[in-house]
């Protein structure tokens, strides 16, 4: 006789920098609830409103203060959340943070004390901020050769 599978249910977060040639994944969290997926959202987003100018921070002020609270409810009853921001002055340039709801499945004979060897291999991306700071849009000589 087979035991079942026990499963969670979470949420799966992703912050996303999409330019005109890939997606990087910069920034991932897995949360229990829709309340802690906002959470880390909402921290994330904060950090790049220092990259943003004035206008384009507006929208983001509000959605930090108001618009989260519609954002819980659309993850609280089963529906994705995206949220994507355009800074000027990086062309070409999104930041896009999703969030959904997700099954997790346990992964089989997971040890914290004896990972396996790849798992030490694998670098966390690199920094929000830092990214969207190394971002540089293409130049018109680039643009011109492809």
């Amino acid at each position: 006789m087979t035991r079942p599978v026990p499963v969670r249910s979470g949420f799966w977060s992703e912050c996303l920098l999409a330019t005109p040639d890939a997606d990087t994944l910069v920034a991932s969290y897995d949360a229990p609830t829709a309340r802690e997926t906002l959470r880390w959202l909402r921290i994330v987003i904060r950090m790049l409103q220092s990259v943003l100018t004035d206008d384009e921070a507006e929208p983001v002020t509000v959605w930090l203060l108001f618009g989260h609270r519609r954002s819980h409810d659309d993850l609280a009853q089963g529906r994705p959340f995206e949220l994507v921001l355009r800074p000027s002055r990086r062309p070409g340039l999104e930041v896009r943070f999703t969030a959904r709801p997700v099954i997790f499945l346990p992964l089989a004979d997971r040890d914290p004390r004896g990972l396996p060897a790849c798992s030490q291999q694998w670098a966390q991306p690199m920094a929000v901020a830092t990214a969207l700071t190394q971002y540089a849009p293409p130049t018109r000589a680039t643009a011109d050769q492809r």
